[in-house]
């Protein structure tokens, strides 16, 4: 699965924001932001990417 389906896999799971900020290190409205479309997965860094990439693996893969 590549990088990009994964974060949105995160994105549409049941995982809350609030989990995903705390163990990544991502500010919760960031989480928020991508998930109801105000924010573009195509403008986020690589650091994020990679950080949601590895939350992805660790809890839902």
């Amino acid at each position: 699965m590549q990088l990009r389906d994964k974060i949105q896999a995160l994105l549409d799971s049941d995982a809350t924001s609030y989990a995903i900020a705390k163990e990544t290190g991502i500010s919760n409205s960031t989480i928020v932001e991508l998930r109801h479309g105000k924010r573009k997965l195509s403008n986020i860094t690589l650091k994020v990417a990679e950080r949601l990439g590895q939350y992805y693996d660790e809890h839902c893969g």
